[in-house]
């Protein structure tokens, strides 16, 4: 019983010293996670445009909406886009349909984009975050890569252009042009 005694009192003593151990409780990183997010700033709002993609049928064209939301005071950006196309009958035929969601790891000081369509695919991806663009990219099957870029042009619209590459060919798969229909 003394040696129970002896040892609880020895790891008791021990708990100040680990504390002490620990770094200090900092600031949050709210505000740098904040700073790095403001260079996707250009794409929060409304956005209305069309493009083109190649499926295994040929090119489609559709016409598109993207949502873009700061949301927990900024720390994150989402997005939600949908595509349509119009049948002969003039109705709506949903095509593209996509939620992403950019985030910043102040630790590891990178940004993050998590992907998910409603097909089931989702990508988590490290982006480069240039001044009003970012491009990344995901694996599309063996030697295959998908890549696209995304940026604001001159004249304010939004232009994104996906490729899918092998070794070192690269064919356009992809390209939507928005513009902005309102601000968040």
């Amino acid at each position: 019983m003394g040696r129970i005694l002896h040892l609880a009192a020895l790891l008791a003593g021990l708990g100040p010293l680990a504390a002490a151990a620990q770094p200090p409780q900092t600031q949050t990183p709210a505000p740098m996670v904040r700073e790095a997010m403001e260079k996707l700033d250009w794409m929060v709002g409304d956005w209305r445009g069309e493009g083109w993609r190649v499926m295994p049928g040929g090119r489609e064209e559709f016409q598109v909406d993207e949502k873009v939301r700061h949301e927990l005071g900024g720390l994150i950006i989402l997005v939600h886009g949908q595509g349509w196309s119009v049948a002969e009958d003039g109705s709506k035929v949903e095509g593209h349909k996509a939620f992403g969601v950019f985030s910043y790891d102040a630790y590891a000081q990178s940004y993050h984009f998590d992907a998910f369509v409603k097909e089931g695919y989702q990508t988590r991806n490290r982006p480069d975050v240039g001044d009003n663009s970012f491009r990344w990219s995901h694996p599309a099957g063996p030697g295959a890569e998908m890549r696209y870029y995304a940026r604001l042009t001159d004249a304010g619209e939004w232009l994104e252009t996906g490729e899918r590459c092998e070794a070192e060919t690269c064919v356009q798969t992809f390209e939507m042009r928005l513009k902005r229909a309102s601000t968040e």
